[in-house]
C-alpha cells in the first residue's frame, strides 16, 4: 500500500517493518510512536510538516513532542538515510541507514548529560524514571532479537553470519552495561566501533568533549555578574574557553571555585579530528565544517580554516546544530556560521573564491545578507539547469532554494515544491515526485 502510494522500492526489511514489526516491537526510547502505512498513505498526511521537513523525506516515528524520525527517499525509490528532524527550527541530523541503528542511538541519547538533553525535547516533559524505563525496554528479548537480526544483516566484513550475530549481540550487551553504570562515553565508543549512526555519534562525541566541562558556566546570571553580554560575547566563551581573557578567567575562577587546570578541559584537537572524519565521507553537514574550520583557526592556520569554511558554504543552515555546538554566537545576519566566518577571513580566500557567485548572493559584498537573495540564487540556478535539461541538478538546486537558509514566507515553499514536482518528474524520479507532491498538497491544507 505504501509502496504504491509513493512509488517506492521497499527492501524486505522495510516491508517487514510496515507489515509486522512496528506492531509487535515496543520501541524503548523517546521515539516510540510509529506511523502505519494507512496513516502515511492518505492524500495529505497530517504528520508531514510541509515546508519545514526536507522535501524528499517522509516521517516514520514520532516522539509525541513534535520531533520525527524521517527517512529520505532515494532517486530510485528506495528508502535511504534516516534523520532526526527537530520541530523547533527544522534542524536535522543523520542517524544511519537502518532503523535498528536509530533505535540503539535513541536509547543511548537518553544518557547525554549536556544541558538538560539539549534539542532532544522539552526538559520539563522528561519523566524522572525515563532512563530506567528505556534501559528496561532495551533489555526486552523480543526487541533484542529484532535489533540483532537487523544489525547483523547490515554488518560488513564478518566471516559468516554466526560470527556477525555474535559480535552484534556482544556490542548490544556492552552498550547496555555501559549505560547501566552511567558511562555514556563508553556507549558512544561501542557504537562508533560498530559504525552505527556514525555521523550522529561523531556529533555526540564532539558535544561531549567541548561542552561537558563548560556546562557549569552556562548560566546567564554569571554573565551578568561579570558585566558581559550573553550574546555574542559570553556565548563565544562557552564555545571556546580559550577566547576568555585572562582577567575574566580569574574572576570566573573566583566566582565559581574552579581549579586553574579546568581551562584546559575542552579537547579541540579530538573535536577537529572527529569533524574531519565526518567530512571525509560527506559534505552536507554544517556542524562538521564549523567545528573543523574553527579547530584550524584557533591554531592559527587561518588559510586552512578559510578553505574548510569555503567548502562548507553550501551546507544547509538546518544542518548546523548551532545550539548543541554553541555556534549561535556568530553574527546571525549571515545566516550560517560558515558565511559569517568567511566574512572575517575574506582576505585569506583566493581571488576566484572571493568572487564566488554564491558568496556574493550570501552577502559577502553587502552590508546585510538576505535569505531572499540566497533563495533567488538557487532558484535562478535551478531554472538555468532545467532549461539545459539537467533535471537532476535542477532538483538539487530547488531543494537548496528552500532549505539552505530557509525562506522569508512559508508561502514561498508552494512555488518551490511545485517546481520540485516538475523537476523530479522530468528526471524520471517517480518516488521523489510523489513525495514532493504530497508535501505540496499538505502545504495547501496549511493555507486553508
Amino acid at each position: 500500500k505504501i509502496a504504491a502510494r509513493y512509488h517506492l522500492r521497499l527492501s524486505n526489511a522495510w516491508k517487514q517493518w510496515f507489515d509486522h514489526d512496528q506492531f509487535r516491537i515496543t520501541l524503548p526510547g523517546e521515539f516510540r510512536s510509529p506511523l502505519t502505512a494507512d496513516q502515511l498513505s492518505g492524500p495529505a498526511p497530517s504528520q508531514i510538516w510541509a515546508g519545514f521537513m526536507l522535501p524528499d523525506t517522509l516521517p516514520l516515528i514520532g516522539n509525541q513532542y513534535g520531533d520525527w524520525i524521517c527517512v529520505r527517499v532515494g532517486a530510485d525509490g528506495s528508502l535511504g538515510e534516516l534523520l532526526h528532524w527537530y520541530h523547533g527550527g527544522g534542524d536535522w541530523i543523520p542517524l544511519g541507514s537502518d532503523l535498528a541503528e536509530v533505535v540503539v542511538h535513541d536509547v543511548v541519547d537518553h544518557f547525554r548529560p549536556i544541558g538538560g538533553q539539549m534539542l532532544r525535547g522539552a526538559p520539563e516533559s522528561t519523566e524522572p524514571q525515563q532512563r530506567a524505563r528505556a534501559l528496561e525496554a532495551f533489555a526486552d528479548p523480543e526487541l533484542k532479537s529484532w535489533l540483532s537480526e537487523r544489525l547483523t544483516s547490515g554488518a560488513a566484513g564478518a566471516a559468516d553470519r554466526t560470527t556477525a550475530m555474535t559480535e552484534v549481540n556482544q556490542a548490544l550487551s556492552h552498550i547496555q552495561q555501559a549505560l547501566t553504570r552511567g558511562d555514556y562515553t563508553a556507549a558512544l565508543r561501542h557504537m562508533d566501533e560498530c559504525n552505527w549512526s556514525p555521523d550522529a555519534i561523531a556529533c555526540d562525541r564532539i558535544q561531549y568533549v567541548l561542552q561537558q566541562s563548560v556546562a557549569q558556566l552556562a548560566d546567564p546570571r554569571l554573565a551578568r555578574a561579570l558585566g558581559v553580554n550573553w550574546a555574542p560575547d559570553y556565548l563565544l566563551w562557552l564555545f571556546d574557553v580559550a577566547s576568555v581573557p585572562s582577567m575574566m578567567r580569574e574572576r570566573i575562577t573566583a566566582l565559581t571555585g574552579l581549579k586553574s587546570g579546568w581551562w584546559e578541559q575542552q579537547d579541540w584537537r579530538l573535536a577537529g579530528e572527529l569533524a574531519a572524519a565526518v567530512l571525509s565521507r560527506r559534505q552536507d553537514l554544517g556542524w562538521a565544517f564549523n567545528v573543523a574550520g574553527w579547530s584550524r583557526r584557533r591554531c592559527g592556520d587561518v588559510v586552512e580554516a578559510a578553505a574548510i569554511y569555503f567548502r562548507g558554504r553550501h551546507a544547509s543552515a538546518f544542518s548546523d546544530q548551532a545550539v548543541r555546538m554553541r555556534t549561535h554566537w556568530s553574527d546571525s545576519r549571515y545566516g550560517k556560521f560558515t558565511i559569517a566566518q568567511l566574512s572575517e577571513l575574506h582576505d585569506y580566500l583566493t581571488p576566484s573564491q572571493q568572487s564566488d557567485s554564491y558568496l556574493q548572493a550570501a552577502g559577502q559584498s553587502s552590508e546585510r545578507p538576505s535569505i531572499k537573495q540566497v533563495q533567488k540564487f538557487w532558484l535562478d540556478e535551478s531554472r538555468r539547469l532545467y532549461d539545459q535539461q539537467a533535471f537532476e541538478d535542477a532538483y538539487d538546486c530547488l531543494v537548496r532554494s528552500g532549505w539552505d537558509m530557509g525562506v522569508d514566507q512559508l508561502t514561498d515553499y508552494q512555488a518551490i515544491l511545485g517546481e520540485l514536482v516538475i523537476a523530479a518528474r522530468s528526471a524520471g524520479w517517480e518516488a521523489r515526485q510523489a513525495v514532493a507532491q504530497t508535501h505540496l498538497d499538505r502545504l495547501a491544507v496549511f493555507g486553508r
